[in-house]
Order: structure tokens, then sequence, then C-alpha cells
């Protein structure tokens, strides 16, 4: 388990260590860990009928693996809100929130995505760089102090009695 944890701790990273920006399209719902990669990324356009949680808690779990990009990009009252609930929340409240930056409606996706590129594109690669490095200088270096502790963090929750126990629940439903 712990090794899994740090693979998405790895993943992560690694997204967030590119050299230029990432964007992410979001067309459908987004559970648990899918929250950290969206983290991670750089700019985010969303549908406006997508769904979110972080549904670890109600599991017996803490979402430790990805709480790294997301304690980044949340305000302290969000992610107590998001992480303790468990609750799904909309596209509006995570942009609202910082995980997204754009909510579009289906029909206005591509066009969206599309804007986002082409002003990514006319930027110069050198101050693309240089920007992106100062943005993810923060969270590049919280990924190297905390990176470890929240990968065996995760690996001990899952291995845990009463996760097991929850999962299990979980999938026979």
């Amino acid at each position: 388990m712990t090794e899994s944890a740090r693979g998405i701790v790895d993943l992560q990273r690694r997204i967030a260590a590119l050299p230029v920006p990432v964007l992410v399209r979001l067309d459908g719902p987004v559970r648990a860990g899918g929250l950290g990669l969206v983290a991670a990324a750089d700019v985010v356009v969303c549908r406006d009928d997508v769904s979110f949680a972080l549904t670890e808690v109600r599991l017996g779990l803490a979402a430790a693996a990805i709480s790294i990009p997301l304690r980044h990009r949340l305000s302290g009252r969000t992610a107590s809100d998001w992480f303790l609930t468990g609750r799904a929340f909309t596209a509006d409240e995570a942009r609202a929130g910082g995980l997204v930056t754009h909510v579009v409606d289906e029909a206005g996706m591509d066009t969206a995505v599309a804007a986002v590129l082409d002003d990514l594109r006319a930027g110069a690669r050198q101050g693309l760089v240089a920007a992106k490095a100062l943005l993810a200088a923060d969270l590049l270096a919280s990924f190297d102090a905390d990176g470890e502790a929240m990968a065996r963090l995760s690996g001990e929750l899952f291995a845990s009695p009463l996760a097991q126990e929850r999962m299990a629940a979980a999938l026979r439903r």
C-alpha cells in the first residue's frame, strides 16, 4: 500500500515539475486520488456538471498522498470542509475553492480549452518556463519535505482493519 502511495506522490510531483504548463480538461466526475492529479496541474478547465469528492474519510482513510498539492491550491477552510466531510461538491465550488480555473458548459468546453491553449502558446517558452518554476517552487519543496511521510501514512491507513472492512463493504454495494 505504501508503495502505491509513493507512486501517486511521485506522479503528482512529476506533473508539477514539468517545465511547461500542464492543462487539465475535466469532462467527468473526480473522486479521491483524482483530485491530487487535478491539483498538481497548472490550469484546469472543467465542465459545469462535474462533481468532486474526497471520499477517503468515509472509508477510515485520509487524503494523505494527495494532500500536498491540494493544500497548495485550497484555502484552509475549504480543505477542512472537503477533507473532513467527504461530501460531493460542484464545479463552481471547486473553482471558488481554488481547485479549478475555468468552469464552462459542455458546449463551451472545446472553445474554452482552445482559448487557454492559445493564451499559453502566445507566451514565449523562456517566460513560461521561468513563470512555471516560480509558481511550482513551494509545491515541489513540499513534495520533497512531506512526500515520504504522506505515502507512509496513506499505506498505514489503507492497511488498517477498519479501512479494509469499509472498502470491502463499499465494493459489495
